[in-house]
Parts: C-alpha cells; structure tokens; sequence
C-alpha cells in the first residue's frame, strides 16, 4: 500500500465501523443521551454521573438545579436557594480552570473507588492548588431520605468554594484573534479551541503516518529492497492501529496546553475512547484475519475445501466477538448500566433462539459435520436413501448431487442424523455375485463348477478371496443358488466395473467347460 493510499485509509474497516456504530446508536437511543440512573432523577447514584449531571445543568444555566448536587444542609434554609446557585456556578468556574481534572478518572460504581480513600463513603474528584494550599474537591456519599444514597459535593469542599479563586487570564493567543472566535463557546470552551484541538488531531496523526512511512522504506532498504509478505503480514495488520494508538498518546499531552473547560473534556475524552477501543478492536479484527488465512495456507486443497464453512463461520464469530467487547467497554465507560442492556440483550437472545432454533440446530448440524468429517466435499456414498456426491457442506445445509443429476439439500441437523455411507474411503470393493444352477445338473458337475470358479479368482491377482469365497447359498424349486464372496484390489470403481467385466467373463468359461447350465 503506497503512501498516499494509507493515508486515505479509513480510521475503521468498512465492516467493522458500521457494526460498532449501530451498536452504540442502539443503546444511545434505548437509553438517551445523558447519564441518569434510573434510581435518583438527578442522576447522583454514582460520583462519576454527578458529576457529569451537575455540569450538565451549569451548562444549560440552570444553576438552581446544580445546587441539588452540593451538601447544602449547613446553610440556612432561607438563603440556600440563592447561595446554592451562587455556590454551583463558582465550583463550575473552577472545575473548568483546573486542567488536571478529569471526569472520566472519577469513579462510576456505587459504592465509590473503595481504593482511593480511607472513608468509603468519600470520592476525591480534583485537587486544587492555590497560594501553596491544597483544597481537595470531594464527593460524599449521603442519605437523603430513607434507603436513598446519592453523591453530593461534601460540605468541607462547599465550605471552601467561597476561599477558593477562579482563573481568569486570558490566553496569550486570544489577544490575536477574531472576537467571534474568542468570544463564541461551545460546551464553554470558545471555539478557537475547538479548531485547535481539530488542527492538533490531524497533525498528529499526519506526522504518525509519515513516520511509519519512513520506518517502513527504512527497513524495506535494509533488507536489500525486497519486502518478505510472509514476515510483515504481522506488522501490516497492527500499523495502522497503532499509528492511531500513538496519536491519541499525543494529543492526550497536548491537550493540556489548549486548557478546554471540564465539560468539552468530558466529551473529548469520551471521544477519545471511543477512537482507543476502536482501533484496538481494529487491530484484533486484522489479527484474526492474518491468523485465518495463515491457517488457510496450512491445509490441502481438500481440507479447504471442507474447511470453508467452519473457518468463515470461526471468523465472523470473533470479529462480532471482538466488536461486541468494543461496544460493551465504551458504553459502561460512558455510564451507561450494562447490567441492564446485557439483561435486555439476554432475553432477546432466548427469544431469538426459540424462534430460530431449526436454524441453529442446522448451524450446529453443520459444525458437526465439518468437524467430525465423514465426509467431504466430492465424496460419494449412500446418504440416508440418497446415493450421489457431495458437491458442498453449508453451515445450513449439504447439497448432494444424485444419480440422476440432480441436487438434493438436507437440513444438516437431518444430515448429521442418518446413516452416511461413503463410498470414497473403500480401500476395495466387494464382488458379491450371485449364479443360478440348474437342479437337473448332475451333482458332481455342480462341484466341479464351484471347484473351478475358485481355482480361477484365486488365479486373479486383483482378487482377494473372503471365507468361503464360493459356496452354495439356497436351493429353489428350479436351482441351485451360488454366492461368490470376494474383493476387487482397488478404490476406483472404473476400474472395479472393468475388472468385474472381465471376472464374468472367465466365469462364464468356467461353467461351459465344467459342462454346468445356469438357469
């Protein structure tokens, strides 16, 4: 792949994007768009979800609304309501100066990051440093009404909001730029930043591109020009993804000098992780892939063949695999209840399988054909009351192809069922005719007839003779009923029906000569 082609390469496989899109855009319309537990309606059950609500509503102005998520039960009832407001939109201002601080670090259990602190029921969120002191910003977990915990804002950290100064130098670069620049915000960042963040993004991945472009000639140059497939199919499938890895390395540190407010990193990083975890189950995808067709390369012409449809199967299974624990990571990192989502999943699952459960019994039909392999591809054999050759093993049914020329497809939960008679894997055939003499026919002419249909097999180099090879089977009202048993020296059954040609022949010479009449 040339330069130029790798860089209008998509940051996903055409196949795998869509997948990891409706996914996400499944659960995000099942469940909405914001983090609200189904407990509490401001959404306070976990630290991470208070958070994130209480920036929410300073976002959309409503600070009386804000002032729900902070412990104001140590002010006065009469002025709390204005305090309260006052109070969330300081605490906003000061979240959105501190850098450091970043929501998707705080925890999203119930319980809180048992790990973190000495009190359980505490959550530090940030850390604020001001005049050589340091003001942790913490959330508590208390009891509002009866059996209800949510997280609030703790009162020590309420009680410092008012000690606490919000930055408000302005950045070197702003004194250069459009005043619609500086001046219009989104998620209150303006938006200069925005673009910034736009430009970092593809410059970085740009310069990664390049750099792997130069490694690539580099190491092509070193080993005298010539690329070996065979020893970079594993770097191939991986680059990409990890170009895409390095990136987001890099613009996460360079991130930090743009300094954009607590809600747009919220976002960026959402973003971020889904960009991460996209890629990692890009380069998965790819592995799998490389593995497959390596295994492919393993096997002859016939095992492929017979293989095809577990191995397409195999594939399919771990890249839905490996997209669905993609999907499952990013939504429970955005909050959302996998527990839930999982449950629902399962129970639409069950329902599935109840109503498609001829079509997996053949699925599971067709992996037990194909695994156990009693027969393949091109065989022919005497499949349950049908006798032809196999012309493919599905996943959902085997096609045989009849004497008569047509095909016939059983259902491979039918087919692994019945009695299947393979005609291919003889090491010999049986010649197992019967003869008719005539009662009339002296006894002794009789047994020198069996004598020398005997005598002229065993004479026969493709012929081996079973126990009794030629032996009086019945006696009818008319005849004498002459069994030969024995077995024709080859697999091929052109040559066994050429073989068995000549074998009545010599009998038929055998029986005139020892003067014996079939009937």
């Amino acid at each position: 792949m040339t330069f130029l082609a790798r860089l209008r390469a998509p940051l996903l496989p055409a196949r795998l994007f869509p997948l990891l899109v409706a996914v996400l855009c499944l659960a995000w319309s099942v469940y909405g768009a914001q983090t609200k537990p189904s407990g509490d309606p401001l959404g306070r059950e976990n630290p991470r979800s208070a958070v994130t609500n209480f920036l929410e509503a300073c976002h959309s102005d409503d600070y009386q609304r804000a002032s729900q998520y902070l412990d104001l039960r140590q002010l006065a009832t009469k002025t709390r309501a204005q305090k309260g407001a006052q109070l969330a939109q300081k605490l906003e201002a000061i979240l959105n100066s501190d850098s450091q601080f970043d929501i998707l670090r705080v925890s999203q259990q119930p319980q809180g990051n048992l790990a973190d602190q000495n009190n359980p029921a505490i959550e530090q969120v940030a850390v604020v440093v001001q005049n050589g002191r340091s003001f942790p910003i913490d959330l508590e977990r208390v009891e509002l009404q009866a059996n209800q915990q949510v997280w609030l804002f703790s009162a020590p950290t309420v009680a410092e909001i008012p000690e606490l100064t919000v930055n408000t130098a302005t950045s070197a670069i702003e004194a250069h730029l459009p005043h619609f620049l500086v001046r219009t915000m989104l998620l209150e960042t303006p938006i200069w930043k925005w673009f910034g963040l736009l430009a970092l993004a593809i410059v970085v991945f740009l310069a990664f591109r390049f750099a792997a472009h130069l490694l690539t000639l580099l190491a092509t140059h070193f080993q005298g020009g010539a690329r070996d497939s065979r020893h970079w199919v594993w770097v191939d499938a991986i680059l990409d993804p990890a170009i895409v890895f390095c990136a987001l390395v890099v613009f996460r540190i360079a991130e930090g000098f743009l300094d954009p407010s607590a809600l747009s990193r919220l976002y960026i990083g959402r973003f971020m992780l889904f960009v991460l975890t996209a890629s990692v189950a890009w380069g998965l995808v790819n592995l799998v892939d490389v593995f497959v067709n390596r295994l492919d390369r393993l096997l002859n012409s016939r095992q492929r063949i017979v293989s095809q449809s577990l191995v397409y199967l195999g594939r399919r299974f771990f890249k839905v695999l490996i997209v669905c624990f993609a999907a499952i990571t990013i939504l429970s990192n955005w909050g959302y209840d996998m527990t839930t989502i999982l449950a629902g999943l399962g129970v639409g699952g069950i329902a599935v399988a109840l109503a498609a459960q001829s079509t997996i019994a053949n699925v599971f039909g067709g992996v037990s054909v194909i695994g156990d392999s009693p027969v393949t591809v091109g065989d022919f054999g005497k499949f349950g009351d049908v006798i032809g050759t196999v012309e493919d093993i599905g996943m959902r049914s085997t096609r045989i192809r009849t004497l008569n020329r047509t095909v016939v497809s059983v259902p491979n939960s039918s087919f692994a069922g019945i009695n299947l008679e393979n005609y291919s894997l003889r090491d010999k055939i049986l010649f197992n005719p019967t003869l008719q003499f005539k009662r009339a026919t002296p006894k002794e002419k009789i047994r020198r007839g069996i004598s020398a249909i005997q005598e002229a097999l065993s004479r026969n180099k493709m012929i081996e003779l079973g126990p009794s090879p030629v032996r009086i089977s019945g006696l009818t009202a008319g005849a004498f009923i002459i069994e030969i048993f024995a077995y024709v020296r080859t697999a091929d059954i052109n040559e066994f029906y050429k073989i068995e040609a000549e074998l009545f022949l010599i009998i038929d010479d055998v029986l005139i000569s020892a003067g014996v009449e079939v009937a």
